[in-house]
């Protein structure tokens, strides 16, 4: 007798950091809880297998306490943060959608390490903010 797998539970990563935001880029939203659904929990572990353990546990300190923020213009729709540290030399990247469900959560699309030295050329070219906070 084989078991169904359980449905992965949505994670609440906490406040959506909407002043950092707004003071940093300019894009004004809804307070409102940033959630990683299952879908995308899914998602994250089959496209970045290796690295989903690691960064999982990092989602909500960076959320929280984010270190660049960033409009993602090839993806319309989307934010991004990033903040976190990564071994060996690494950021914590996470796409969030700026559209906020029915009730008022902001879904994780996607997240990521990306270098340190990604993350210093994004900021050159100005497509990365340092997080402005109060």
């Amino acid at each position: 007798m084989s078991k169904k797998p359980s449905k992965q539970p949505d994670l609440v990563l906490g406040p959506l950091p909407a002043e950092i935001i707004r003071t940093t880029i300019g894009i004004d939203l809804d307070p409102g809880s940033v959630i990683v659904s299952a879908a995308a929990q899914r998602h994250a572990a089959v496209r970045h297998p290796d690295e989903y353990g690691v960064c999982l546990p990092l989602l909500a300190t960076v959320v929280a306490d984010p270190l660049y923020v960033g409009d993602d213009f090839r993806n319309e729709g989307k934010i991004e943060i990033i903040g976190g540290a990564l071994p060996p030399d690494a950021l914590l990247l996470i796409a969030i959608c700026i559209e906020a469900d029915t009730g008022g959560r902001y879904h994780v699309a996607s997240f990521y390490p990306v270098s340190r030295k990604k993350a210093q050329h994004r900021k050159d070219k100005g497509f990365l903010k340092i997080a402005l906070k109060r």
